[in-house]
């Protein structure tokens, strides 16, 4: 299981957010799922497969489910589960039907144990009304199974082209409709996270965390979406969960730094870290160009300016002593210049800063953010 699963795994063990994912992505957010309902249940299950009739050798599958929770109370329980992925998996329906299968497998072993107990214990029935039928069975025609209910959260940053049921998957022959008729389907529960736009289904921390991970390739929108006061005042979990999610090791490096009270209760400010890590980035350097190198920042930084001598130009790049560094002639200062201020604005430094640091004309610095909008 990779990182982004195991940190998703982690995040749903709250049942308020479990409840509040089967609510946001199912029910519109109607509030058909209650925390207060629910009870952990995550378990392993294990398929043993015995070669052949007579022979000792067996093989043990071990099934995970990522996390499982039990609806309701009793007799009247609904199984609910959830399985996170960070990639496509082109075999999701069936992988998902195994899932559920093995669940229905541990249920119908339960209730076996459960009747061979009852049978030999002192409690007994004297006179057990139990059918040839129920008895090579194993359990009653009265018994029943608690349903089933898979959700796949698909958190990874290609479009989902996988198949979203049983049948999508199958090769029919077209010539035989009738034969088809007959195909039973399983439909997956795919909920894609960035196929969404907005998430105000969404009720508990959930919606910070998509919205978020919809933003992580995009600095423009991650920059416009930390405006957001809700950013602000994060929990710890919450915290952690958009630091991974987004790759920001940053963030969860410099926690400690941005714990503030808002209220009652402690939280985290991911607006300012965020800002006080692009101060930083800007200071201590960009790295522009695969080739050239250019390094803009603290220690190592652009030297613009007219080089005495025969020739003049600018001299950019890192420079190590007196003479090291890239000589661009005049006639291509200006198409170099350009490129060094876009590549600075797409990292989000501002017009105000690229102004003060290459000292040059702001309006030439704004014509140039517009032309790459």
């Amino acid at each position: 299981m990779g990182k982004y699963d195991t940190c998703m795994k982690e995040f749903l063990q709250n049942k308020d957010r479990f409840a509040d994912l089967f609510n946001g992505c199912c029910f519109q957010g109607r509030q058909i799922i209650r925390a207060e309902d629910l009870r952990e249940a995550s378990e392993n299950y294990v398929i043993t497969d015995k070669r052949l009739p007579g022979k000792t050798r067996q093989k043990d599958t071990e099934i995970i489910r990522d996390v499982k929770m039990v609806l309701g109370s009793g007799m009247v329980l609904q199984v609910l589960a959830v399985e996170n992925q960070s990639y496509i998996d082109y075999a999701m329906p069936v992988r998902c039907m195994g899932y559920d299968a093995a669940e229905y497998r541990r249920q119908l072993k339960e209730r076996k144990q459960e009747r061979r107990l009852l049978m030999n214990s002192e409690n007994r029935p004297k006179n057990p009304a139990v059918s040839m039928d129920e008895t090579l069975s194993g359990i009653l025609s009265s018994d029943r199974l608690h349903p089933v209910y898979t959700l796949c959260l698909y958190s990874g940053t290609e479009p989902w082209d996988g198949p979203r049921k049983l049948s999508d998957m199958m090769a029919f022959d077209p010539q035989n409709k009738n034969l088809q008729s007959l195909f039973e389907e399983y439909h997956l529960h795919l909920f894609c996270i960035n196929e969404q736009y907005v998430f105000d289904a969404f009720r508990s921390d959930l919606k910070p965390l998509f919205q978020a991970i919809n933003c992580r390739n995009n600095k423009k929108k991650m920059i416009e979406l930390m405006k957001d006061e809700t950013y602000s005042h994060l929990n710890e979990d919450t915290w952690d969960a958009i630091a991974v999610m987004t790759d920001n090791a940053a963030l969860l490096q410099n926690k400690e730094a941005f714990r503030n009270t808002y209220g009652n209760q402690e939280g985290f400010d991911m607006c300012q870290a965020l800002d006080e890590l692009m101060a930083d980035k800007m200071n201590e350097g960009i790295l522009i160009g695969k080739h050239e190198g250019i390094l803009i920042g603290k220690h190592e930084g652009i030297l613009i300016g007219k080089r005495e001598g025969k020739h003049e130009g600018i001299l950019i790049g890192k420079r190590e002593g007196n003479h090291e560094g890239i000589l661009l002639e005049k006639q291509n200062s200006e198409a170099k210049i350009r490129t060094i201020i876009s590549n600075m604005l797409a990292g989000g430094i501002s017009c105000e800063n690229i102004c003060r640091f290459l000292e040059c004309d702001p309006s030439f610095v704004e014509q140039i953010r517009e032309s790459i909008q």
